[in-house]
């Protein structure tokens, strides 16, 4: 029989390592869809429409959930933790979210998807700075050469966009990573503490409440004029990307540091340029699939050379 800590989670080594490895691959593929899904929904829909309806539609979920489990931890976060859950809350719901969805609206979603994956940066340099976490070479090295093939994913990618340059929304866009580095990092804090729900739900029903009373006639409007294909989207974004895939990266954290866990949105570009070719269009080319190739390589490297966290 397994033994379990007092969360009722499984502890960082009674869990295999190829298993979160596992789940956080198949959470980032997932992710990767988040922005051809955000680039159709913006036919429909504003930026800020986007992120209030696609957090209210799963407020109930998160708020029925603490309701009917043990409370007291979530109690316990707003009384003793409201520095770091205020950060992951704002950071994690409006910040990153406003940031990539303002963007996508003139970026392509897969050059959105590329410039996300400045994130592990972002977050390595603050798990130094505020978390004492060790930077090895081989951490170094591994990002060094992901980012060689971000660069030339990005040139590639972007095209003639690129020389047109969206550089005001690639501006925006990189608000982005740098919102989820800071959400990443905050939660790692938390996640020590409390269990991987808690940790989830918190600061999306925290960051969620604000927009609420920001509803009003036009957002009915436009939600009415949705297509069934736009419904299905902002399912997808709702369900799998922000309740089951924020639940894994969060159980993920408590397993491994935050920096590893963050190189593993490497892989969200690559499902990210398949999922835009095959909903929207998007060209996907054999130098393209050389450069995701290198953030592979990368992210191995990054894994490899890392302590275990």
């Amino acid at each position: 029989m397994i033994s379990r800590n007092s969360t009722g989670f499984k502890t960082i080594k009674q869990t295999s390592k190829a298993y979160v490895y596992l789940l956080l691959i198949l959470t980032c593929v997932i992710w990767g869809g988040a922005f051809p899904a955000i680039k159709y929904l913006l036919n429909f829909l504003t930026p800020l429409q986007l992120v209030k309806i696609r957090f209210t539609s799963v407020l109930p979920f998160f708020l029925f959930i603490i309701l009917i489990k043990d409370k007291r931890p979530a109690g316990e976060m707003l009384r003793r933790c409201y520095g770091s859950l205020t950060l992951a809350a704002f950071f994690g719901v409006i910040g990153y979210n406003m940031a990539l969805a303002m963007g996508e609206v003139r970026i392509p979603a897969g050059i959105a998807s590329l410039i996300i994956n400045l994130s592990p940066i972002f977050t390595l340099l603050l798990s130094v700075l505020f978390l004492k976490e060790r930077s090895t070479y081989g951490k170094l090295i591994g990002m060094l050469i992901s980012m060689v093939g971000l660069l030339i994913l990005v040139r590639l990618s972007a095209g003639q966009n690129g020389k047109m340059g969206y550089y005001l929304y690639a501006i925006i866009t990189l608000l982005a990573p740098i919102s989820w580095a800071i959400y990443t990092v905050a939660c790692k804090s938390l996640s020590g503490r409390f269990d991987a729900f808690t940790v989830t739900a918190m600061p999306i029903i925290l960051g969620t409440i604000p927009l609420i009373p920001s509803f009003g006639k036009s957002d009915i409007i436009a939600i009415c004029h949705m297509s069934f294909r736009a419904w299905l989207a902002l399912l997808f974004l709702s369900c799998l990307c922000t309740c089951a895939g924020n639940t894994v990266w969060i159980w993920a954290l408590r397993r491994l540091s935050s920096s590893k866990v963050a190189s593993f949105i490497y892989l969200i570009p690559v499902s990210s340029l398949m999922t835009s070719y095959l909903f929207l269009g998007e060209p996907i080319t054999t130098n393209i699939i050389l450069g995701a190739l290198l953030l592979l390589s990368g992210v191995y490297i990054v894994n490899k050379g890392t302590a275990e966290g």
